[in-house]
C-alpha cells in the first residue's frame, strides 16, 4: 500500500512536472515568434533605408539637372532688372519733361517752349513777295523824297518831297519789324531800278526836275497802290501784314493826290484824277 502511494505520488509529480514544462514551452514560443518577427522587421527597415537614400539621391540629381537645363535655355531666363542708377536717371528725365525739339532755322519756336509761346510762321510766298516789294518801294520813295527836298525849285515840291521821305521812312521801319516777327528779313538797300532813277533825276534841275520827280511819283504810286489794297484784303495774309497794308494804303492815296495836285498846279501834265497810287 505504501509503495502504491509512493508510486502514485511519483506519477503525480511527473504529471505536474510535464504540465509545467508544457506550459513553459507554450509561453516561450510566442516570445520566440515575436523575436523572430522583430528580427525580420529590423532587417526590412535596414534594407528600406538604403533604398530611400538612393531614391532621394536620384531625386536630388534630377532636381540639379532641371535648373541647369533651365539656365541653358535663354528664352526661360527672366529679364534682368534695370540697374538702380538707370532707374534714377529715368526718373530725373521724366521729372524734367521731354527735351525741347531744336528749332529749325527760319521757323519760330513752338508754343509753350522755353522761350515762351510764339506764333507759327510758315510765311506764304505771296506774303514774302509783298514784304520784299513794299520794302523796296519805301526805300525808293524815301531816297527820291530827300532828293526832291534838296533839288526841287518849287517850295511846294520841296515840302512834299520831305513829307514823302519821312512817311516812307516810318513805313519802312514798321515793315522791317513785321518782317522780323514773321522770320522774313526785308531788303535794306534800294534796288538797281531806284538807283538808276535817282541818278537820272540828279542830272536835272529847276522845273525839269520838279516835273520829272512828280511824274515818277505818280507812276510808282499808281503801280503800288493796287498791291497794298490786295494784301489788305487777302484772308490768308498774317494779321500784322493786313493791318500794315491797310494803314499804309491811306498814306499812298494821300501822296498820290498831292503829287497829282502839284503836277496840275505846276502844269507838268502828270495829274490824272481818280487814278490809284503809291506812298
Amino acid at each position: 500500500m505504501r509503495k502504491r502511494i509512493l508510486f502514485t505520488g511519483s506519477m503525480l509529480a511527473l504529471l505536474l512536472a510535464a504540465a509545467a514544462f508544457a506550459q513553459s514551452g507554450q509561453s516561450g514560443s510566442p516570445q520566440a515568434a515575436q523575436g523572430t518577427q522583430s528580427s525580420q522587421t529590423d532587417q526590412n527597415q535596414a534594407g528600406a533605408a538604403p533604398a530611400a537614400e538612393a531614391a532621394n539621391a536620384q531625386a536630388g540629381a534630377a532636381g540639379a539637372q532641371e535648373p541647369a537645363a533651365a539656365q541653358g535655355t535663354p528664352a526661360s531666363e527672366p529679364a534682368p532688372a534695370p540697374a538702380s542708377g538707370a532707374q534714377q536717371g529715368t526718373g530725373a528725365e521724366s521729372g524734367q519733361g521731354p527735351a525741347a525739339t531744336p528749332t529749325a532755322p527760319g521757323s519760330k519756336a513752338p508754343a509753350g517752349g522755353a522761350s515762351g509761346a510764339t506764333p507759327s510762321t510758315t510765311l506764304a510766298a505771296t506774303d514774302k513777295t509783298f514784304i520784299h516789294d513794299a520794302a523796296l518801294g519805301s526805300l525808293e520813295a524815301e531816297e527820291l523824297g530827300r532828293l526832291a527836298a534838296e533839288k526841287a525849285s518849287s517850295p511846294d515840291v520841296k515840302s512834299f518831297g520831305q513829307k514823302m521821305a519821312d512817311d516812307h521812312k516810318q513805313a519802312g521801319d514798321t515793315l522791317k519789324q513785321i518782317g522780323t516777327s514773321l522770320q522774313y528779313e526785308p531788303p535794306s538797300r534800294p534796288s538797281s531800278h531806284a538807283k538808276s532813277e535817282k541818278a537820272r533825276l540828279e542830272k536835272l534841275s529847276g522845273a525839269d526836275f520838279d516835273r520829272e520827280f512828280l511824274s515818277l511819283v505818280v507812276k510808282e504810286h499808281q503801280k503800288d497802290l493796287s498791291v497794298f489794297e490786295k494784301e489788305s484784303k487777302r484772308e490768308a495774309a498774317p494779321a500784322s501784314l493786313k493791318s500794315f497794308a491797310a494803314s499804309t494804303l491811306k498814306g499812298l492815296q494821300d501822296h498820290l493826290k498831292m503829287a497829282q495836285d502839284l503836277s496840275g498846279k505846276l502844269g507838268t501834265g502828270s495829274s490824272s484824277p481818280g487814278s490809284p497810287g503809291h506812298p
